[in-house]
């Protein structure tokens, strides 16, 4: 069994509130959750505005699909116009 494991730090451009920041935060992590199937959550950062910790993890009995999902969630977050992804941390156990 493989635990994939993805940290993105990211910096939210039209977030002026915490209200702003959260429909964001939330809208990425509702998509990546039915799109993708990773678990989620803000692990970091929850009480600035323009900044935010993203958490995801998934499981999977072969490394490299584990490899790959990491990799097509990463595409995914990268394409999303609303932010800018500031560090990538990412592990497979």
């Amino acid at each position: 069994m493989y635990v994939g494991v993805l940290e993105v730090k990211i910096r939210i451009f039209d977030a002026f509130t915490l209200k702003d920041k959260r429909q964001v935060i939330k809208s990425v992590l509702d998509k990546s959750r039915g799109k993708f199937e990773f678990a989620n959550g803000e692990v970091g950062e929850e009480d600035l505005v323009n900044l935010s910790i993203l958490g995801f993890s998934c499981v999977s009995n072969s490394y490299s699909h584990t490899e790959r999902r990491l990799e097509r969630l990463l595409n995914f977050l990268e394409d999303d116009y609303r932010f800018e992804i500031i560090e990538v941390e990412r592990k497979i156990y």
